[in-house]
């Protein structure tokens, strides 16, 4: 499954990550260094992201974080300048810490959440609750949205309904309970947030409290 090439919150670290490995080695290419293997991970890594490959999130983390540490003059994988380093002296050496790299992890959940649409996903039940009765069942991840500053919810196309207070429930938003990290596909006993899409036209406000929450649900 190949992912629909356009600049978004998904695609930006990907399209950077591309355009300055690219840069990078069009700028060394009489002078092979390390740098331009990192260039080559980063190059992969976005191939494989715009494939609808998990693997890109880990290619993509070993881009950034390899470029954090420089050691001038003999260790520097930055990529084209992609560098806000504070320096320290060591005689003949410099120290550098390039804090730039780390900004961009933030975007790392992003992409790795983005990686997930198109999956399958269990839902199971955590404790008993109104829906339990449905429970467990799988969905399709169709979507990864943003409701205001409370981010990164998945949206579930249900296989089968559910039933809520009279309602039909055709989908759900899901969110890592650890607000830190994202839903991992055969990642044993994940428990995340619950809420239900009982209008989907509602979608589009982007307020959270639009969905009613029932639970807490484990989800691999």
């Amino acid at each position: 499954m190949k992912r629909k090439f356009e600049v978004s919150k998904e695609t930006i670290l990907p399209i950077i990550v591309f355009v300055l490995s690219l840069l990078n080695i069009l700028s060394n290419i009489n002078n092979f260094s390390l740098s331009i293997l990192l260039s080559i991970i980063g190059i992969i890594s976005t191939i494989l992201f715009f494939r609808q490959n998990s693997f890109s999130t880990k290619l993509i983390y070993v881009w950034l974080i390899a470029q954090v540490i420089i050691i001038e003059p003999i260790f520097n994988l930055s990529q084209s300048s992609f560098t806000l380093a504070f320096t320290i002296g060591l005689g003949e050496y410099s120290l550098k810490i390039n804090f730039l790299p780390l900004l961009f992890l933030g975007l790392l959940k992003v992409v790795e959440s983005s990686n997930l649409i198109g999956k399958e996903i269990n839902l199971l039940e955590f404790r008993e609750n109104a829906i339990s009765d449905f429970l467990p069942t799988k969905g399709k991840i169709s979507e990864r949205l943003d409701f205001n500053e409370n981010k990164n919810w998945l949206l579930i196309e249900l296989e089968s309904q559910m039933e809520y207070n009279g309602t039909k429930i055709d989908k759900v938003l899901i969110k890592n309970k650890d607000a830190e990290k994202s839903i991992k596909l055969k990642e044993k006993n994940q428990i995340a947030h619950l809420r239900l899409v009982t209008d989907e036209s509602k979608l589009l406000t982007k307020e959270l409290t639009e969905f009613p929450f029932v639970d807490w649900i484990r989800c691999e």
